[in-house]
C-alpha cells in the first residue's frame, strides 16, 4: 500500500500538472464569450452568431451561463431577421429558465421573446408576452425599473400597431415613470421616453401633448450640453427638434414651426457625421414655410443650398423642393425659370413612380 506522504505527493504532482490545462480551459471559454459578446456589440451578427453557437456546444456550462449565451444567440439571429430560429431559441430559454425557477433569466428571455414577435408582426403574442414580463417583474420585492422602462415600451408598440393609441399612450406613461425611478429626471433616457411620448401623441393628432413632452426632451438636452455631454447639439436633439418644429406646422402655428426649424438647421450644422438627407428634409419643409408666410427669397436661397445633395440621391424630396422652387421663383416674377423647375419636379416625380 501507499503510505500517505507518498498518496500526498503524487496528488501534487497531478494538480501540478492538470493546473494549467484547467486554466488554459477556462481561457478558451471565456474566450469564445467574451468574443461573442464583443461581435454583438459592435453589429457583428453573423460572427456573433458563431461565436455564441461554439460556446453552447462547449459542456458543463451552469445554467445561468447557457441562458446568458442562448439570449445572445437569439439576439444575433434577429438581427439577421433569422426570425424563426430566434423564435426556438428565445423559446428554449423560456423553457430552461422556467425550470430552473430563475425568475431574472425568465424576464429576460421572455424580453427576448417580445422583440422577435414585434419583428414578425405578431403584435397580440407581444403584448401578451411583454405584460407578462411586466408581471414578473413587478412581482419581485426589487423591481428593475429599467427592464420595466424597456417592456412597457414594448407593450405600447404592440398596442399601437393593434390601432389601440389610447392604451399605448398609457404604457407609454408607465414606461416613463420606470425610466424616471431607473435613471433620474434629467437623464438622457429620460429624455429618449419624453421623444417617443410626444412622437406618438404627433401622430394621433394631440399636438398639445406632443410639445409638451418635446419640449421636456429639448429641455434635458440642453441641459446635458450644458454639462459638456453634447446634449444640446446631439442628434438626439436636433431629431427632436424636427418633430416639435413639424408639430407646430401641423397645428397650424406656422412662425413657431419656422423657428424652430431654423434652430434645428443652425444645430446640425455644428454636429459632426449628422444625416444630410435629414437636413436636406429640414431645409425643404422650412423653405415651404417661409413661401407660406410670405419669405420668398429666404424660401429660394434655402432650396438653392439644399439643391446639390437633393439632386445626388433624387427621389420624391427632390421633386417636392423642385416644386417649391418654381413656386417661389413664380412668386417673384421669373416665370420662365418657374416653368422650368416644374418640368425637372415632373421628371423627378416619374423617376419616382418607375421605381
Amino acid at each position: 500500500m501507499l503510505g500517505v506522504t507518498r498518496i500526498f505527493k503524487i496528488g501534487l504532482r497531478v494538480a501540478e500538472w492538470a493546473t494549467p490545462h484547467v486554466q488554459s480551459w477556462h481561457r478558451e471559454r471565456n474566450l469564445t464569450r467574451s468574443e461573442a459578446q464583443r461581435h454583438l456589440a459592435a453589429g457583428n451578427w453573423r460572427e456573433a452568431e458563431e461565436h455564441f453557437q461554439i460556446g453552447l456546444e462547449e459542456k458543463h456550462h451552469s445554467t445561468a451561463d447557457s441562458l446568458e449565451l442562448m439570449l445572445g444567440l437569439a439576439e444575433a439571429q434577429r438581427r439577421q431577421s433569422k426570425l424563426e430560429d430566434a423564435e426556438r431559441t428565445a423559446c428554449s430559454a423560456v423553457a430552461i429558465a422556467v425550470k430552473a425557477e430563475n425568475e431574472t433569466m425568465h424576464a429576460l428571455a421572455l424580453d427576448a421573446l417580445a422583440n422577435v414577435q414585434l419583428d414578425q408582426y405578431r403584435f397580440a403574442d407581444a403584448e401578451q408576452t411583454a405584460r407578462e414580463v411586466i408581471r414578473l417583474e413587478t412581482a419581485r420585492t426589487k423591481p428593475d425599473h429599467a427592464r420595466l422602462a424597456s417592456c412597457s415600451r414594448k407593450l405600447a408598440l404592440a398596442l399601437e400597431r393593434s390601432e389601440r393609441p389610447g392604451e399605448a399612450i398609457e404604457a407609454l406613461r408607465k414606461a416613463l415613470s420606470h425610466t424616471e425611478k431607473a435613471y433620474g429626471e434629467e437623464h438622457a433616457e429620460t429624455a429618449g421616453h419624453l421623444h417617443e411620448l410626444g412622437l406618438l401623441h404627433r401622430r394621433h393628432g394631440d399636438h398639445d401633448s406632443a410639445q409638451l413632452y418635446l419640449r421636456r426632451a429639448l429641455g434635458i438636452h440642453r441641459a446635458l450640453g450644458i454639462k459638456g455631454e453634447a446634449g444640446g447639439a446631439s442628434p438626439q436633439a436636433t431629431e427632436t427638434l424636427y418633430h416639435l418644429a413639424a408639430s407646430l406646422e401641423e397645428s397650424g402655428n406656422l412662425d413657431g414651426a419656422a423657428a424652430e426649424f431654423e434652430r434645428m438647421l443652425v444645430l446640425r450644422e455644428r454636429q459632426v457625421g449628422a444625416n444630410p438627407q435629414e437636413t436636406s428634409a429640414a431645409q425643404v419643409r422650412l423653405a415651404a414655410l417661409q413661401l407660406r408666410t410670405g419669405r420668398i427669397s429666404s424660401a429660394r436661397e434655402l432650396l438653392i443650398q439644399a439643391m446639390p445633395a437633393l439632386e445626388r440621391r433624387g427621389g420624391p424630396l427632390l421633386a417636392q423642393a423642385l416644386e417649391t422652387l418654381a413656386s417661389a421663383e413664380e412668386r417673384s416674377g421669373r416665370g420662365e425659370q418657374a416653368r422650368l423647375y416644374r418640368e425637372k419636379a415632373m421628371i423627378a416625380a416619374a423617376l419616382c413612380a418607375r421605381e
